[in-house]
């Protein structure tokens, strides 16, 4: 995402965090400790806080997907170093000068381009199960689909991906509504459509995981989403 301006309060997302000051350094509030700096990345599941007066770049990596793993960043957050990863800076800037589909690929084809940390083979059939639309199966279920007990299952997906298996799932939801999103769709509609149970339950997932409502962004300045996956 990128906005002229973003103020929020302490939230957690599932997805890792790489916050951007496109012009002046952030204030992050990260796991309670303040931090300045040009660029700051928080681990899933850490609470945040962003506060910035000037134009932000806000990309959510999952804690699944090559794009996060690639980095290989270990701890709960901290200064990202965009000198460091001359890649990544390069993409951004690109996108940020010229915002399209293209851009935005090519900026998460240079966060995949390291070699990523593994990941448990076990969880990462479990998660492509999940991300196939089998969102609703049950722990049990995953869990015996791998060949463990759902005790081991639930203890190895937390601590490979930083997050419980049922956050994970309200996560991918997440997801799936801001796929299935158009102009002039109510939230209504679109909680139904994404399996929440209703509106408030849409409501409140997005408040905790991104202290936010998707009309509250509509209101404060254009919005505009990019559909890149395959149909």
């Amino acid at each position: 995402m990128l906005a002229p301006h973003l103020h929020n309060r302490p939230h957690r997302h599932v997805a890792a965090s790489l916050l951007v000051g496109l012009t002046a350094p952030i204030r992050v509030q990260l796991a309670g400790h303040g931090l300045t700096a040009e660029a700051v990345w928080a681990a899933p599941d850490v609470e945040q806080a962003l506060s910035s007066d000037g134009p932000v770049a806000v990309l959510h990596l999952d804690p699944d997907h090559r794009a996060w793993r690639a980095l290989r960043l270990q701890g709960p957050g901290g200064e990202f170093s965009l000198a460091a990863h001359g890649e990544v800076a390069a993409a951004l800037n690109a996108l940020v000068a010229a915002p399209s589909a293209a851009g935005a690929l090519a900026l998460r084809a240079a966060l995949e381009a390291g070699e990523p940390r593994p990941l448990d083979e076990r969880i990462r059939a479990a998660c492509l199960c999940l991300r196939r639309g089998d969102g609703e199966v049950g722990g049990a279920e995953l869990a015996a689909a791998v060949g463990l007990s759902e005790s081991r299952f639930r203890h190895l997906f937390r601590e490979e991906l930083g997050v419980n298996l049922k956050r994970f799932q309200l996560h991918l939801k997440c997801q799936r509504a801001l796929t299935l999103w158009r102009d002039g769709m109510s939230l209504t509609d679109l909680a139904l459509a994404a399996g929440f149970y209703d509106q408030p339950h849409l409501n409140r997932t997005l408040r905790a995981m991104f202290d936010t409502l998707p009309s509250r962004y509509a209101r404060a300045f254009p919005v505009r989403v990019e559909h890149l996956d395959p149909a």
